[in-house]
């Protein structure tokens, strides 16, 4: 299963965590843009930039929380 989790910077906490769904690793690949050569794509803390969210929107159910501080 793959997550997309938010985390509080200032706490450097998880602050939601996000299941996606029928997403496989080639998709995560495309999304984020990682080049892990031939190998299967490792679950990590892969940065996504916030600009970037809306492309997991069609693989949530729900709604992405505003988990942002100013």
């Amino acid at each position: 299963m793959w997550y997309l989790e938010s985390y509080d910077n200032q706490t450097d906490l998880i602050a939601g965590s996000y299941l996606l769904l029928a997403i496989t690793g080639d998709e995560i690949r495309e999304l984020i843009d990682v080049d892990e050569s031939e190998l299967p794509l490792e679950m990590g803390p892969y940065p996504v930039a916030l600009a970037d969210v809306p492309k997991f929107a069609k693989y949530y159910r729900g709604r992405f929380q505003n988990q942002l501080r100013s």
